[in-house]
């Protein structure tokens, strides 16, 4: 056995000890499995949501997007920085809403803001559809970097097993509270990586930044610039908007927001992630680097960059770090969204059937729901073809048509109605899946149209008509919804 991997196996037990003791006489109920009781404070609910944003991705597809596209790249950090602004604001009113009334998952949020049970079962349903795709990327990132880590000696199917496998037991048994402690360990780990690698690199193998820049500026200059068609500016602008509006409706943020001990821990939060997201630059400098140092990829190659980097680089010792740092980034968000599939599920579907149901049956069912989550991402992964990159594609855009309904019902005097929100969310949903199955855009639409409005975002086109949609809808049915309660008023 060589030493990568007896690195890798050493830091999976110790962070599985971690977790298990940090969950260990705590998970009676549900609110304290899926919320770790609502006590999180400043530093755990920081790391809890970082751990959603920074996976194994950061380690894989980001590195490669580097190498291949360059300076677009950046639209990543941009968006995170602009949305902790938004997040300030926002994620204080949301905590104190589910507080207040005792809410345990994203769909609880909307069917008391609307008063709609049918509200919050169709924000599970999409929430869920959303989440299953980014469980199955996190495993295959994980596979491919644990299999190139320990030099073939785990093949990529089996470290999706094993992931799956080790993500569930202590998920199973320590809830939030363990994947909090691992969320700490991860971070810390991944983050040490990728700043040492995104500096070294660069003086290893250019003197330095500057240096790397330049001789890339000189072979390449396309990375370094933005077309005038395609990546261009205004699909920048148009993508950075859109994703920062989304970056917190996703039913796995919710559910660190409400764990969250305070406003203030969430305040601290915002402030503190925009430097955390330069770790992203880091691993852009690291795919920079490898435009000239391994100038042969081609493809999907790419997302190889950094680990092949390190293979020519370094000892078999440090390649196991980098191997653990990828297992982790993967574990984290996988363990936090089966607990955030399985709370909602039995918050807003099982529930309403059995509200009979005691507080311990509660929570082995939220469990239950978890393990099938859990392999259907398996059997997703293993046997991943079409179907999930046509629901990667969709599950983004899905996650972007809450933000109306959302934001809308955070005023004082919300005007959207239920059928408003209903009919925004249907709509912007049935457009995302009709974009996805047929290729249809605007650019497919109206090709002749000038590229300024071509390369617009096509998920912002989407937002728009949801959000045209709920208020048009909203004020029809407002008169009659009024009607309505002035009717049950009189009969009262």
């Amino acid at each position: 056995m060589n030493i990568s991997l007896l690195i890798m196996i050493a830091v999976v037990i110790f962070c599985m000890y971690t977790a298990i003791q940090a969950g260990k006489g705590k998970n009676d109920k549900l609110e304290e499995w899926a919320l770790g009781g609502r006590g999180m404070g400043a530093i755990i609910t920081f790391f809890l949501l970082a751990g959603e944003f920074f996976t194994a991705f950061t380690l894989t597809g980001l590195v490669g997007l580097a190498y291949n596209s360059g300076i677009a790249t950046l639209y990543i950090m941009s968006y995170i920085s602009i949305a902790c602004i938004i997040g300030y604001f926002l994620l204080p009113k949301i905590r104190h809403y589910s507080k207040k009334h005792n809410l345990i998952s994203q769909g609880d949020f909307f069917e008391k803001k609307y008063n709609s049970p049918f509200l919050g079962k169709l924000i599970t349903i999409v929430g869920a559809i959303a989440i299953i795709p980014t469980l199955v990327m996190a495993l295959k990132g994980m596979g491919l970097i644990v299999s190139v880590a320990s030099y073939g000696a785990i093949s990529s199917t089996a470290a999706i097993w094993f992931g799956s496998i080790i993500v569930l037991i202590y998920t199973l048994i320590s809830g939030l509270h363990g994947s909090a402690r691992v969320a700490l360990i991860k971070d810390i780990l991944l983050f040490g990586v990728l700043l040492f690698l995104g500096l070294y690199f660069p003086f290893h193998y250019y003197d330095g930044v500057g240096s790397m820049v330049k001789e890339v500026a000189e072979v390449r200059p396309q990375v370094l610039i933005f077309p005038d068609k395609g990546l261009s500016l205004v699909w920048y602008v148009s993508t950075v908007v859109l994703m920062c509006l989304g970056l917190y409706l996703w039913p796995n943020s919710f559910l660190s927001i409400y764990a969250a001990k305070n406003d203030k821990a969430l305040r601290k939060n915002t402030i503190l992630m925009p430097l955390y997201s330069l770790m992203q630059l880091f691993a852009c400098l690291v795919g920079l680097t490898a435009i000239l140092a391994i100038p042969t990829l081609t493809g999907a190659e790419s997302d190889l960059a950094l680990i092949k980097l390190v293979f020519e680089t370094f000892d078999p010792w440090f390649v196991g770090f980098i191997g653990a740092a990828g297992l982790l980034a993967s574990l984290v968000p996988c363990s936090v969204a089966l607990i955030t599939i399985g709370s909602m599920i039995t918050s807003n579907i099982y529930m309403p059937l059995k509200p009979d149901t005691s507080v311990r049956k509660q929570m082995n069912i939220a469990r239950l729901f978890a393990i099938v989550a859990a392999i259907i991402s398996l059997y997703s992964t293993l046997n991943s073809h079409g179907a999930i990159v046509f629901l990667q594609l969709i599950s983004y855009n899905f996650i972007m048509q809450l933000f109306p309904a959302l934001i809308f019902s955070l005023q004082k005097k919300n005007f959207v109605t239920e059928q408003g929100a209903i009919s925004g969310i249907v709509m912007g949903v049935s457009l995302a899946l009709y974009s996805a199955a047929t290729g249809t855009t605007v650019a497919t639409l109206f090709p002749d149209l000038p590229s300024f409005i071509l390369d617009i975002n096509n998920g912002l086109y989407m937002l728009i008509i949801n959000a045209i949609v709920t208020v048009v809808v909203s004020l029809v049915t407002q008169k009659s919804t009024a009607e309505i309660k002035s009717l049950e008023s009189e009969i009262i």
